[in-house]
């Protein structure tokens, strides 16, 4: 099987490692509007060869793209023979904007999210088992070819993900609570930080604002298209937030500490233990 991979990131360079450790393509082509990521992915061996146009004979065709770039590149290979299958972050309005006059998909995409990522970035990064346990949600439509979808699961499954299939709005509420959020309140918790405070800093800070240094245009758009899921998200957790301003402003410990206890009962024993 060859496998064409547009974007040479962290995530397209991440599979790319993974799919060749394990064998599950005879050819992997790489394309990057970043010549230098293409590049580097090449004298990596991450791939085979860098092409600017995505093989008419690629089996399958991962759009490791900023999300905002996604629904072009489907347009591009509507026609495609191959699977197409991305990685964004958010699924549902992408899907939207992607409805013909027909309001249909192409059949032979299958839109993904590999629930997997770090706060490096390039093909450097690089990590063969970025995706071993972790979760590749699949959000198909009914018109989806579900041969398509078996073989971007199998695929998934290759790489050592959790395959699992969902509807791409459920996918979008959940991504906004349990991935955007903490990164917007990264964002602007970072807004008060100033350069006295970093000498001062212990492991809370930094488990707390490691995310605060990802990419401003990645997540810019990642958040904006996501707005609708992320601002009921955001308006949830201004209540808690005012939960714990009101215990403080009445000096109420008991009640302080059992908002706290509450909190840790939603983490599972192996989350508190990490």
């Amino acid at each position: 099987m060859k496998l064409a991979v547009v974007g040479t990131g962290l995530i397209g360079a991440s599979f790319a490692k993974a799919v060749r450790r394990r064998g599950l393509s005879s050819e992997i082509v790489g394309l990057d509007a970043d010549s230098e990521n293409a590049a580097t992915a090449l004298r990596l061996g991450l791939i085979d060869r860098v092409s600017d146009a995505v093989p008419r004979d690629a089996a399958a065709v991962l759009l490791a793209v900023p999300v905002d770039g996604i629904a072009g590149w489907v347009r591009r290979l509507a026609d495609h023979p191959g699977t197409l299958f991305d990685a964004g972050s958010v699924k549902a309005p992408i899907i939207e904007s992607l409805k013909g006059q027909d309001g249909a998909l192409p059949p032979r995409y299958v839109p993904c999210h590999p629930i997997a990522g770090s706060e490096r970035s390039g093909p450097e990064a690089a990590d063969g088992d970025l995706f071993a346990g972790r979760p590749a949600v699949l959000t198909p439509v009914p018109e989806t070819d579900p041969a398509a979808i078996d073989q971007v699961r199998a695929l998934w499954r290759g790489v050592g993900a959790d395959a699992q299939l969902m509807s791409a709005a459920d996918h979008d509420r959940i991504m906004a609570v349990t991935s955007h959020l903490p990164h917007l309140l990264a964002f602007a918790y970072l807004d008060q930080v100033e350069a006295g405070h970093l000498p001062h800093t212990g492991g809370g800070f930094e488990d707390f604002t490691r995310i605060g240094a990802a990419a401003p245009h990645l997540w810019a758009s990642i958040l904006g298209l996501n707005r609708g899921p992320l601002i009921t998200a955001l308006a949830a957790f201004k209540e808690s937030l005012d939960s714990f301003e009101r215990t403080l402003a009445n000096d109420d410990r008991e009640a302080l500490e059992a908002l706290i206890d509450a909190a840790g009962r939603r983490l599972t024993r192996d989350q508190k233990k990490q």
